[in-house]
């Protein structure tokens, strides 16, 4: 990456270049014994890794550079943003128009790249039909939804509802859905619709399993 910037500088395109670096997922926490794909990594003190829910798994860094809209160093905690709003936000970012037939996920975020911190107006769902293979602790639900400061998690039959304030609560150890009964209904709602517009596939049968206790119910 360095290498790529200090070309890209050379050239005397840096002023009109925006640079950005992240990742699509958590990493592997252990070796699968497959040397192409077993990079084994630490996802710190997050539940989750590759192809977890928890916050582990989607969770990334994502550093940007754009010398004159930028400024190097500064870090926003607040901002949610996911690789849907990449589109509608690079095209606002270059003056252009989405087409109004277009119907994505994402949302224009580019006020965050730039450092003023958004709240999102959309919520941000995920789908993981398979099982999570590892630690017990990163088995997640096969949906989840983000909201605000609430982040939920659900199988499609009900079952294993774990809601989540994330701002207090990162590592997802404190489920609090039992006392927040209507948030649970709003984002179970939003979720689930949200699913019957997905094409259909396999389905992994021991997804969304997990008698994993909470460190509370322990």
């Amino acid at each position: 990456v360095g290498r790529l910037v200090k070309r890209i500088d050379e050239l005397g395109l840096g002023d009109n270049t925006l640079i950005a670096f992240s990742s699509d997922n958590g990493p592997e926490d252990f070796d699968i014994g497959n040397a192409v794909h077993s990079g084994i990594g630490d996802t710190g003190p997050f539940r989750g890794r590759k192809r977890s829910l928890y916050e582990g798994g989607i969770r990334m860094p994502f550093i940007v550079r754009w010398p004159g809209h930028t400024s190097p160093g500064k870090v926003d905690e607040t901002s949610i943003v996911a690789g849907v709003d990449w589109l509608p936000t690079v095209c606002s970012l270059a003056g252009a128009k989405l087409s109004p037939d277009l119907k994505g996920d994402g949302e224009d975020m580019s006020k965050a790249l730039l450092g003023t911190p958004k709240q999102r107006s959309k919520p941000l769902m995920w789908e993981w039909r398979f099982r999570v293979s590892g630690d017990m602790a990163h088995r997640c639900p096969i949906l989840a939804i983000r909201e605000a400061k609430w982040k939920l998690l659900m199988n499609p039959d009900g079952s294993r509802i774990e809601l989540y304030d994330i701002p207090n609560d990162p590592t997802e150890l404190d489920n609090v859905a039992l006392q927040h009964p209507q948030v649970v209904k709003k984002l179970s709602q939003k979720v689930l619709e949200w699913q019957k517009t997905l094409p259909p596939g396999p389905v992994d049968q021991t997804a969304g399993s997990n008698a994993y206790p909470w460190p509370k119910e322990r």
